[in-house]
């Protein structure tokens, strides 16, 4: 008897949900639509279709990739972030919900100033960058990663979604990468910086640890990176502008005592959908 694509998948999920995965049928029917080439939406009209032995046995490979502990975006090559899709490979960190917070902190303080400029320091796959553009369609940004590699991802998406005019990427560390720029007034930097103590990060999920260790590791106390951000960012900010960043759950206090040491007066935390604080809001009062 052959097996169907809903039969596949209703064994698929329940074998997953065995091995611990968080969303065991979501992620069988994620990768049965990259083997098939189609949507999830597809998967349920043709549930009845049966598999040909190769698509069995190559969607058996999928599953064998997955419990090794590569992120299912890795194997797909996809991700969505907020309303669209993103190319993503092995050289960038997977996008995560709470960076969701990120970007919709920084679109409500653009959009009552009309237009500007803006940066994103470690753009990875060009995400949060892409997403700011498509809001603010009065911004323009430019967007640093160290890693070449993922620039070329970040370009890609920016080009996949026909905003090449609107976001320059630059590579190197931070703010070092714009050395050959006139010096930039930003109306805002954002980032999601690595910020995961280099104890810690062996003791992640396996798949986690498959990410791009340069964009987790934020040194011994998680801060380092974070550090160097808020020293350094006033020097390219407008009077106005604001600092937003990302951060650990619990590293909250620590910045804000770095952000009102290099001159910020007000200092804003925001929790993500799980309710741990996640994102800081860093500015300057004008009197």
């Amino acid at each position: 008897m052959s097996l169907t694509v809903e039969t596949v998948l209703r064994e698929t999920a329940r074998f997953f949900a065995k091995r611990g995965l968080e969303v065991p049928r979501l992620e069988a029917e994620l990768l049965m639509a990259h083997l098939l080439a189609t949507d999830r939406i597809r998967l349920y009209i043709d549930s009845d279709r049966p598999l040909t032995a190769g698509e069995i046995s190559a969607y058996k490979e999928l599953i064998r990739r997955r419990l090794s502990g590569q992120p299912l975006a890795y194997i797909t090559g996809k991700k969505s972030f907020l309303k669209w899709e993103f190319q993503i490979t092995p050289d960038v960190l997977v996008p995560r919900p709470e960076t969701e917070i990120l970007v919709e902190k920084a679109v409500e303080l653009c959009r009552p100033r009309g237009k500007g400029r803006l940066l994103e320091l470690g753009t990875g796959s060009g995400v949060i960058a892409i997403a700011l553009a498509h809001y603010l369609p009065a911004f323009q940004i430019d967007a640093v990663d160290v890693s070449p590699a993922a620039l070329q991802v970040a370009a890609a998406n920016a080009e996949a979604h026909k905003l090449t005019d609107r976001i320059d990427f630059y590579c190197g560390d931070l703010f070092a990468a714009l050395a050959g720029c006139d010096r930039p007034v930003y109306t805002g930097i954002i980032t999601n910086p690595p910020y995961i103590p280099t104890a810690v990060i062996p003791t992640l999920a396996p798949e986690v640890q498959n990410e791009p260790r340069q964009a987790l590791d934020g040194g011994p106390s998680g801060t380092e990176v974070i550090a160097r951000i808020i020293a350094e960012a006033p020097a390219y900010l407008a009077p106005d502008g604001f600092l937003a960043l990302e951060h650990g759950y619990d590293q909250f206090p620590e910045i804000e005592k770095l952000a009102k040491a290099a001159g910020y007066t007000t200092v804003l935390s925001y929790r993500d959908y799980s309710g741990w604080p996640r994102v800081a809001v860093c500015q300057r009062n004008l009197s």
